[in-house]
């Protein structure tokens, strides 16, 4: 891994006439700025990825032909617009849309009751400890906004499905309506438990990367889930199970679900590792948010 990577450009270059790149050393949150003009030197190129080396040396020629007014056409970094993004993207939604989609089955081993989407729900939380740990938490607040449109369109979809005049031939309505019937609900539950739980684990876990300085993700992945998961779990089987089954099932029903979710991502951590590592070798990407604004409502990146 290289030792520096680009991080952003001083956009006072208009005034001074000279352009200062903002550089980040590789696995620290340590930024500095130095101008171009020293960074475009074999001692400091060789510390960067090709790519950023290009991109120092395109500024390098706009400042030194006085065309400074081409930087802003340069390409800059930008974690969103990276690949693998999209790629962990659309696994995210897809598993959070299957999660909500078992939700309401309620499935039992021995004496545990469980709804089914718990086979699958906790792996969206390996995504999102990924995506923020790599890309950052405004990156993961898009992916978790995103995903949580495609749920709604999902959900509503099969809902209104139920309402079509069946055909002659087909007689389970009655056990299909039974089921995508019940989705207003299991949305509205998963809705709100989604947004507290998703959006608590990734603001603690980016928090927790600057204050650990990048150390740690085992613990600090454990830490957040426990406490998104904890969040996530009491709101949504309340809301989707309440005056449904006994409230002393509803206790056993969070207190199951929890212990599973918690050791599923403690079982995960070392996937965790691998897959977050490979992302920021191969996109050149370590991201902290060290003046980040963890406003949860935008969608700025």
């Amino acid at each position: 891994m290289n030792q520096y990577r680009i991080v952003g450009i001083n956009e006072n270059y208009p005034d001074t006439g000279r352009v200062y790149v903002k550089i980040q050393t590789t696995g620290t949150s340590t930024i500095f700025e130095r101008p171009v003009s020293e960074l475009y030197q074999k001692e400091w190129l060789d510390q960067f990825s090709h790519a950023d080396a290009a991109q120092l040396a395109a500024l390098y020629a706009a400042e030194n032909t006085d065309n400074l007014n081409l930087v802003k056409r340069i390409p800059s970094y930008n974690p969103a617009l990276k690949d693998s993004v999209i790629i962990v993207g659309i696994l995210f939604s897809a598993f959070l849309i299957l999660s909500n989609l078992a939700a309401f089955k309620l499935a039992a081993i021995g004496s545990f009751i469980f709804p089914a989407g718990l086979i699958f729900f906790p792996i969206t939380y390996i995504f999102d400890d990924i995506l923020t740990e790599v890309y950052g938490f405004k990156v993961s607040r898009r992916i978790i906004w995103s995903a949580l449109f495609a749920n709604l369109i999902v959900l509503l979809g099969a809902w209104i499905t139920t309402y079509l005049q069946s055909a002659p031939d087909w007689h389970e309505q009655a056990a299909y309506a039974a089921i995508y019937r019940a989705t207003p609900r299991i949305f509205i539950a998963s809705t709100i438990a989604y947004f507290f739980g998703e959006f608590s684990n990734s603001i603690i876990l980016a928090k927790l990367k600057v204050w650990m300085s990048g150390r740690y993700l085992w613990l600090r992945a454990l830490a957040s889930t426990s406490i998104g998961v904890g969040v996530d779990t009491i709101l949504f089987t309340h809301i989707a199970f309440l005056f449904i089954v006994p409230y002393s099932a509803i206790w056993e029903i969070i207190l199951t679900m929890y212990c599973v979710k918690v050791i599923y991502e403690a079982c995960a951590i070392p996937i965790t590792y691998k897959v977050a590592n490979y992302l920021k070798r191969k996109d050149n990407v370590d991201h902290y948010d060290v003046n980040t604004k963890f406003n949860p409502f935008s969608l700025a990146l």
